[in-house]
């Protein structure tokens, strides 16, 4: 925070006590006391404020020559009069103030038409007030209270030794981001009187690090989840913080001024299971993989945090790694990965079920559609993309479309006959593509009459294959079929050969070659000559 050159502590009239270092909001502008004294040729008591927004200063403390306080910015001071700012109120004081009343378009002292706004604003889980619909100034509602938000309620203390505690018994989860707090002790005598604290936010607020964090670690022994966004702290100061909170399970500390990390010493955050890191500008994928012996993690969110690629200590591409051993989700939108190799990289993490991808270059490549099959096909193990569910049949048709894309350079290469001359270009292929031999051990190595280039002609464009419903008694029409027919057509004619009115069926064709495989006509634009059907195969109708 800020150095004072000259400093003192005082009262005016009434007023709190004011000192160097607190916390004071003025005209909607948050910032610190550096200075208090008089600044000649003036009378009277300035303070030295050096503001939060460089832009509401004029310059770094000197005035007139003289060095009065130190800013973080060459134009974040300047001096206003004590009666000007907000010194603000303790913790129990803005309970009471927001929580004693309220009206009839309010619920808990928050304005429903605020709910969305505050929940962007501090960029994490809001902080529901549940359970305290109707409440008035009587002690025994407030113990009822089992989650309260003061964002923004100017809050810059504890109290009175005890007052909250016995004012807020059962809180459980407790907002106080974008306040007039100053240190770490005040947070610590205000969750210490918390005893089931469970959820604390106390983001966008100016904190000063402690030097003796260790002393405060008994005031947080209940605490699971805290939010820290927007504060400043670099990865060092976090971990420097952490020993306060040693059963945390979930920490968010989003757009703060993390640019390295470390992996966490013995005995810190070893519980934690949810990691939100978004908005920090780390972008090198090797300081992420400093966090993979944390061994509990189950969340990650590196999003917009600049990273190019992803990749994981392992030289063979069929190999898992080791890092990262209990990690389900991981969301990596807004970032610059544009190549497929991080998707293969992915499929290394022993537990990986769901992937949020949005906003990356990589899925510029392709068709909206094209990219999420390729993801899909790339990550064996995954369940969930951008937030829609991967069924089985999707996962299916994205891994034979896979198939289809690099079938005939997997077909030239792994001739029995070729296989020793290509065997360079064949490890290089793998290499690339992990899980294609996989896949041809599931589905079967792609056809090599498949790829190859026809003359085509009237005949050769027509096909003869068996149209069937098992849902229909196994009704049976035999039809010939231009290759050149969109599976939309298709369904319209299928519409009509089972009279099923506007009902759409599904399709999927059954290749001769492979009769225990069905294959899904799922791409309603697509051609028949792009699923590679072949006279005497046949098309399943199901609804």
């Amino acid at each position: 925070m800020v150095s004072v050159n000259t400093c003192s502590t005082m009262t005016h009239d009434d007023a709190p006590l004011v000192r160097p270092g607190q916390r004071i909001e003025c005209n909607g502008y948050y910032g610190t006391i550096g200075y208090i004294g008089e600044v000649p040729p003036t009378k009277g008591i300035w303070l030295g404020i050096d503001w939060d927004d460089p832009a509401r200063g004029k310059h770094n403390g000197t005035h007139e020559g003289e060095k009065y306080f130190n800013t973080r910015h060459p134009t974040s001071g300047s001096f206003v009069r004590l009666e000007k700012v907000n010194l603000g109120k303790s913790c129990p004081a803005a309970i009471r103030n927001r929580y004693g009343e309220v009206k009839d378009d309010e619920t808990a002292g928050i304005n429903k038409e605020n709910l969305a706004l505050l929940q962007r604003e501090i960029n994490a889980r809001f902080l529901e007030v549940v359970g305290f619909d109707k409440v008035n100034k009587k002690q025994s509602q407030f113990e009822e209270l089992l989650v309260v938000c003061l964002r923004e309620y100017y809050v810059n203390g504890p109290g009175k030794p005890g007052e909250l505690l016995k004012l807020c018994p059962n809180l459980k989860e407790l907002d106080l981001s974008r306040n007039l707090i100053q240190n770490w002790h005040s947070v610590a005598d205000i969750a210490c009187q918390l005893r089931h604290l469970r959820v604390l936010n106390i983001s966008e607020n100016q904190l000063d690090i402690p030097l003796q964090a260790t002393e405060l670690q008994g005031s947080f022994q209940a605490l699971e989840h805290l939010i820290m966004a927007g504060m400043d702290y670099s990865w060092s100061q976090i971990l420097n913080c952490a020993v306060m909170w040693p059963d945390i399970y979930i920490l968010q500390v989003p757009f703060n001024k993390i640019t390295t990390l470390e992996t966490p010493p013995s005995g810190i955050l070893q519980h934690l299971k949810s990691l939100d890191l978004e908005g920090n500008e780390i972008n090198d994928w090797r300081e992420i993989n400093k966090l993979g012996t944390i061994p509990c993690l189950e969340y990650l969110n590196v999003s917009n945090v600049g990273v190019s690629e992803v990749f994981f200590p392992v030289c063979q591409p069929e190999l898992k790694t080791r890092l990262f051993p209990a990690l389900k989700q991981i969301h990596l939108s807004q970032n610059n990965i544009h190549n497929w190799e991080s998707m293969n990289e992915l499929n290394k993490l022993l537990q990986l079920e769901e992937l949020r991808f949005r906003d990356n270059p990589l899925l510029q490549q392709e068709s909206i559609e094209t990219s999420r099959q390729f993801v899909i096909a790339r990550i064996g193990n995954l369940k969930n993309l951008n937030g829609a569910i991967i069924t089985n049949d999707e996962r299916k048709g994205a891994e034979i479309d896979y198939l289809k894309k690099y079938g005939v350079v997997w077909v030239n290469m792994a001739k029995p006959l070729d296989i020793m001359n290509h065997k360079p270009i064949l490890d290089m292929f793998v290499q690339s593509h992990p899980r294609y031999p996989l896949l041809v051990d599931k589905y079967g190595a792609p056809d090599e009459g498949e790829y190859k280039t026809r003359k085509v002609t009237l005949n050769t464009n027509l096909i003869t294959v068996e149209i069937f419903s098992p849902d229909q008694d196994c009704k049976t029409y035999r039809k010939k079929l231009p290759l050149s027919m969109q599976v939309q057509k298709l369904m319209g004619l299928v519409q009509r050969l089972f009279n099923t009115g506007s009902e759409m069926p599904r399709l999927a064709y059954i290749s001769s070659k492979n009769p225990d495989i069905e294959f899904p006509l799922d791409k309603s634009q697509k051609e028949l000559s792009f699923y590679s059907i072949e006279d005497g195969d046949r098309i399943s109708v199901r609804w």
